[in-house]
């Protein structure tokens, strides 16, 4: 007989401007021929994997993926439940000190002049970039080859900048379409620099744009990655706004479901800036991209509110001139 030891993980993160949530009071029981293991957690925020030990917590193996229930999703705070199909991954058990663990994305607070915004943690791996097979024949040839990229962790917008913080760094609003919790548009990739060098000054930080791969691994859902053809589903009406659910203009950030980072938006919505240089794949592997030294436009993702759906699918890839704005194109932060 299996013995079940069960213990309570923390998961606390701290540092200036920052928050996470505290997962705790991990717990399992048997219901059929499921596993249960439930957990609270103290605010609203994001969950990624859960994770079992057969030494009694000295060693992880791998996610459990046969799993449903309050997992890699945003969950508000309180009690939570999810349930393991424990015979599809049978061979996980085979120890006699199980434990689990379920593991919260950390995320980090900033406020400027009153108007707060979220960045979330990106834990580094390695994806396989590009026209992956869940993309299918919508794929275009600039998404080819697939290639390997390896990324160290970093920070990524939790949604796009909206209008509300661009006017409290730049004193302005550029945007055609107004509304403070409508993403800001109508801006070159050349505006966002100014911007993100004033937020820099206001807050200390060394915000940046994202490189086209930490874009696209977030898209996917990084290391939490279900292989969704878009950023947190394959059905785009569910985590997107785009041309077959908006009639137009853009919509307030955060008004669809997350990808399973906690990440909204990363499909459809307005266009997002990247700060690469845009140039065709190679088939070679590489560490932490930036794209070429130099080129004639600006690599931008994602899809908008008046593209069709292969425009927002996680791998597709756009590009403008430095100075061109459009009513359909913003950004996101990255850190």
């Amino acid at each position: 007989m299996i013995k079940l030891v069960f213990f309570l993980l923390l998961s606390v993160f701290t540092a200036v401007c920052c928050f996470g949530q505290t997962v705790s009071n991990v717990d399992a029981y048997q219901e059929g021929k499921n596993i249960i293991i439930t957990y609270d957690i103290d605010k609203a925020g994001s969950v990624g994997d859960v994770y079992c030990s057969t030494d009694g917590g000295r060693t992880w193996g791998e996610a459990l993926r046969q799993v449903t229930g309050d997992v890699n999703k945003q969950v508000p705070a309180g009690s939570h439940r999810i349930v393991w199909n424990v015979l599809a991954e049978r061979e996980k058990l085979s120890g006699a000190n199980i434990c689990f663990k379920v593991v919260a994305n950390y995320s980090a607070r900033f406020t400027v002049n009153g108007v707060s915004f979220e960045m979330v943690r990106v834990k580094g791996g390695t994806f396989r970039m590009g026209a992956t097979s869940e993309q299918e024949n919508e794929a275009d040839s600039n998404e080819k080859p697939v290639h390997s990229v390896t990324l160290s962790s970093y920070y990524i917008g939790k949604t796009e900048v909206t209008q509300a913080l661009w006017q409290a760094v730049m004193g302005s609003n550029p945007s055609y379409f107004k509304g403070a919790d409508l993403p800001v548009e109508n801006v070159s990739w050349d505006d966002c620099q100014e911007f993100i060098q004033k937020l820099n000054r206001l807050t200390g930080r060394n915000f940046r744009l994202p490189t086209e791969a930490e874009w696209e691994f977030a898209c996917r859902g990084g290391n939490n990655s279900r292989g969704y053809k878009y950023s947190g589903s394959n059905n785009l009406g569910s985590v997107a706004w785009y041309d077959d659910n908006c009639a137009g203009p853009a919509h307030p950030v955060a008004t669809k479901a997350p990808n399973e980072l906690g990440i909204y938006d990363m499909s459809g919505n307005v266009w997002e800036w990247c700060i690469d240089w845009y140039a065709d794949y190679t088939s070679y592997s590489q560490t932490n991209p930036t794209g070429p030294q130099s080129g004639s436009c600006r690599v931008d993702r994602g899809g908008s509110w008046i593209d069709r759906a292969g425009d927002c699918r996680s791998s597709n890839r756009g590009c403008f001139i430095p100075t061109y704005r459009h009513y359909y194109l913003g950004l996101r932060l990255a850190l």
